[in-house]
């Protein structure tokens, strides 16, 4: 009878184990990343608030993820042959060109992450005050 409930115990916290993963959410941002950086968990929702702010395009919304000063933004369209290129936010091209899956990571130093998308790269810092904030970004597609 011991021997019962003890195989029970074990089944009811494999179980919970389980379900417990199960609702755990995926890191959908990261579905195509095969590196071996690990991105800290808080840099992941500054990044994934950082992307839903770019859904938007509202200018006001990204920047709240930026140090001040740091990037500049631009809203006129890009010359085509060369719009999928540049070291500013331009918004017609987070409209339609920017990919926002992580493809690769690299840890500068303790507070400072490079995140690579397909379309774009984004260097994130830890900041004091307001947790991790955009320091650098620019356009350039992986070739």
């Amino acid at each position: 009878m011991r021997n019962a409930t003890l195989a029970i115990g074990a089944l009811l916290l494999l179980y919970a184990g389980a379900a417990a993963q199960e609702k755990t959410p995926a890191k959908e941002l990261l579905k195509d990343y095969r590196g071996e950086v690990q991105l800290p968990d808080d840099l992941y929702d500054a990044y994934a608030a950082f992307v839903a702010a770019i859904e938007t395009a509202d200018q006001g919304a990204i920047e709240r993820h930026c140090l001040p000063h740091s990037v500049a933004f631009t809203t006129g369209a890009r010359p085509e042959g060369t719009r999928e290129y540049g070291a500013d936010i331009n918004i017609p091209f987070l409209r339609s060109g920017f990919h926002k899956n992580i493809l690769n990571l690299r840890q500068d130093s303790e507070d400072t992450y490079l995140i690579r998308t397909g379309s774009s790269y984004m260097r994130f810092v830890r900041t004091k005050a307001e947790g991790w904030k955009l320091y650098r970004y620019g356009d350039k597609p992986i070739e």
